[in-house]
């Protein structure tokens, strides 16, 4: 850029050329102190060139202050802007090293919190088949239970007839034995009475049957030994009564006992079932939570190596963006050493002519 305007200034200059003056060439000659580079070179063309032209010599002094005020305007604003970009780097990178840092946490979060999950989905699907067995089981206790209950009610109303049958049988036997013993039966009323008890007892239960045994005895003894055996009778038929009741009362007490055996069966299923069914809810939840945090692990596996490669390529930007603000730097400082060393020259060559024709002018007149 400087280059340039050096160029710039030569062609305003050029078509002014003439003889340099003594004191032009007196300025010159300090020149030589300049180092040899292409900026000094172009410099010293432009300084004698202007200086060759003698009434610009002030002309070229304002240019070359113009052209220092710009290079250090020039600096100044670099200065400016690199601070301004450096700054935004610097935010940049640290946004990212933040955004690493969270993702790296995350990542850990998430690694950690799938580990819990797979240990709670294992103690979960543990207590679910638990739940399971113990569901099964109480269902299988209620099939027997109901079986078990099936096979009594069966029974009792077995006993219960057999025992209503031996009870009318009684009553009726004892009925007619009472007017067998009676006194104002004739022996041959008694032993017609008393050989049609046997015949019904034999018909109603069976040759061998204890009643039927002794009921066949009444009609080979006296009135008495049949009073005898009738009072037998009547302890058999109070005996089978009583027993009767004892069974119907055993009856409703088990009928009670498996109705609340019953309820107290539904009742645990009904809370196994709801255990169940909230085990289910909670193994379902953290299985599509695991499927969610193994996607975000995914996609955080992905984050980070983009990332790590951004936050890379953004310092190496900034390097080199650093790297070419101290080439420029560099470069610009020189340019304004130079062009302040040939300000300060031609400043001086102007004062001193400046003062040599105010000495002149006064021995003039």
């Amino acid at each position: 850029m400087t280059l340039i305007r050096f160029n710039l200034l030569i062609m305003t200059i050029g078509v002014c050329l003439s003889a340099m003056t003594p004191q032009a060439s007196l300025l010159m000659k300090s020149f030589h102190q300049f180092g040899q580079s292409p900026y000094s070179d172009q410099l010293k063309e432009l300084v004698q060139i202007k200086l060759e032209t003698g009434a610009q010599v002030d002309e070229v002094l304002k240019l070359i202050k113009e052209l220092l005020d710009s290079l250090k305007q020039d600096q100044v604003d670099d200065d400016v802007e690199h601070s301004r970009q450096m700054a935004v780097f610097d935010q940049n990178i640290s946004q990212l090293e933040d955004d690493l840092s969270k993702l790296n946490t995350d990542l850990a979060n998430a690694n950690v919190l799938i580990q819990t999950l797979a240990e709670l989905l294992v103690i979960l699907r543990e207590t679910i088949i638990t739940y399971e067995k113990q569901l099964s089981i109480l269902n299988e206790q209620e099939q027997f239970i109901r079986n078990a209950r099936a096979a009594d009610i069966q029974a009792y109303n077995r006993r219960v007839q057999s025992a209503n049958k031996v009870i009318n049988a009684l009553n009726l036997i004892i009925e007619k034995l009472s007017k067998a013993v009676d006194e104002q039966t004739t022996d041959e009323n008694r032993q017609a009475i008393l050989a049609q008890i046997h015949s019904e007892c034999h018909e109603q239960f069976g040759p061998n049957h204890p009643i039927t045994i002794l009921i066949k005895l009444t009609t080979r003894f006296d009135v008495s030994t049949v009073q005898r055996i009738l009072e037998k009778l009547v302890q058999i038929r109070d005996a089978a009564t009583k027993s009767l009741n004892e069974d119907i009362a055993a009856e409703e007490v088990a009928s009670t006992n498996f109705d609340n055996s019953m309820t107290e069966i539904e009742t645990l299923r009904k809370r196994l079932s709801t255990d169940l069914e909230n085990l289910n809810q909670q193994f379902d939840d953290k299985f599509n939570q695991q499927k969610i945090v193994l996607a975000q692990k995914e996609q955080l596996l992905i984050d980070i190596p983009l990332t790590e490669e951004l936050l890379q390529l953004t310092k190496e930007q900034q390097e080199q963006y650093h790297q070419a603000y101290i080439s420029r730097q560099t470069q610009r400082l020189s340019e304004i050493e130079v062009v302040q060393k040939a300000y300060n020259l031609v400043f001086d060559h102007v004062d001193s002519v400046k003062k040599s024709e105010d000495l002149t002018a006064k021995l003039s007149s």
